[in-house]
């Protein structure tokens, strides 16, 4: 005679103990989790009475090792506390949840080979899928991290075409061309840059597009630069060093929300009236621009849309296999037009 399992309060209940509560064998209540179709209806309805009776959770660790997968997907970023990149995070977890999958979240360890240590992090952790902002690593660093992860990766904010990798990003030129046209348009001649900590030993697309749109309009072929880490005090530090430096300059454009509203205090303490004396323009579109002193002018990135899109891509490429060729998703960009520019 089998004796049945001895539980105590804290014990988590297992497959076991809905099995016996249900009357069928653990086959049949892993066959109901599932959702295989040959089972019947009363067995069904009992196993799931049971497991709701007991608050059963599956344990992912064991369904992984029957099913080769985890039911989860990695997201690898810069800094969770921009929002920008926090948005984009809960744009995946929700996709992700509508698909029972779940997101493990990391941020770069910068000092491990630029992020590349942070991302075989994740594989040991036994992900499905990663999907990345490149942040510091170069195109030829994520072709070969990806080469070797043996799941499907995908970038967001770069438009690369990398082997094996689908790249979802925003067109840079045309949000570049925007923004020049309206502080062109508002009379602006002078506009300068504040570019992120990696300028310029790493460019990001954005200087160059910004670049070739303020030469198109203005002649100026090299504009003023100020580079730091895309924050609101540093990006106040570098506003106020690249202003006193220039003082012809009418209008600034910066790397992120973050570091343009840190232009928006530069151009308090210096006196220097918004957007009558210097216009403020950023990227990103966060929630915060609407409450900012002015509300800041900002170019709005879907990324929500972009977040669904990365997911999306990510289920595709386990379901079809990894594209060989480098896929490229380019989103259009939005101006959101408020009182700093």
């Amino acid at each position: 005679m089998t004796l049945a399992r001895q539980r105590t309060e804290f014990d988590r209940p297992t497959i076991i103990d809905v099995a016996e509560i249900a009357h069928v064998s653990r086959q049949t209540v892993s066959r109901v989790l599932a959702e295989h179709p040959r089972v019947a209806d009363a067995t069904r309805a009992r196993v799931k009475e049971a497991i709701s009776s007991l608050g059963y959770r599956p344990n992912r660790m064991a369904r992984a090792l029957v099913t080769k997968s985890s039911l989860t997907f990695g997201f690898a970023a810069l800094d969770m506390r921009d929002p920008h990149f926090g948005e984009t995070c809960a744009g995946v977890r929700i996709a992700a949840q509508q698909y029972g999958y779940h997101l493990v979240v990391t941020e770069y360890d910068l000092s491990d080979d630029l992020g590349i240590g942070t991302l075989e992090t994740l594989l040991t952790l036994g992900v499905d899928g990663i999907a990345l902002f490149p942040g510091l690593l170069e195109d030829a660093d994520i072709e070969a991290f990806a080469a070797k992860s043996g799941c499907p990766v995908v970038t967001i904010g770069r438009p690369s075409q990398i082997p094996g990798v689908v790249s979802i990003a925003m067109d840079e030129e045309r949000a570049a061309e925007m923004i020049v046209d309206r502080l062109y348009a508002a009379g602006k001649r002078h506009i300068g840059v504040l570019m992120n900590e990696a300028y310029p030993e790493a460019i990001h697309d954005r200087y160059f597009a910004l670049e070739a749109a303020i030469a198109n309009r203005t002649g100026v072929v090299k504009p003023p630069v100020a580079a730091d880490f895309p924050k609101i005090g540093t990006g106040r530090s570098a506003a106020t060093s690249l202003l006193r430096a220039h003082p012809e300059l009418d209008a600034l454009v910066g790397f992120n929300d973050t570091m343009a509203m840190g232009a928006l205090l530069a151009c308090r303490d210096l006196r220097l009236r918004v957007p009558q004396d210097v216009a403020i323009v950023g990227y990103d579109g966060i929630p915060y621009g609407e409450v900012s002193d002015p509300p800041l002018t900002s170019i709005l990135q879907d990324s929500i849309g972009m977040a669904e899109a990365a997911f999306s891509a990510l289920i595709t490429c386990l379901e079809d296999g990894t594209p060989t060729d480098g896929e490229v998703q380019i989103w259009s960009p939005e101006l959101l037009i408020r009182e700093s520019a």
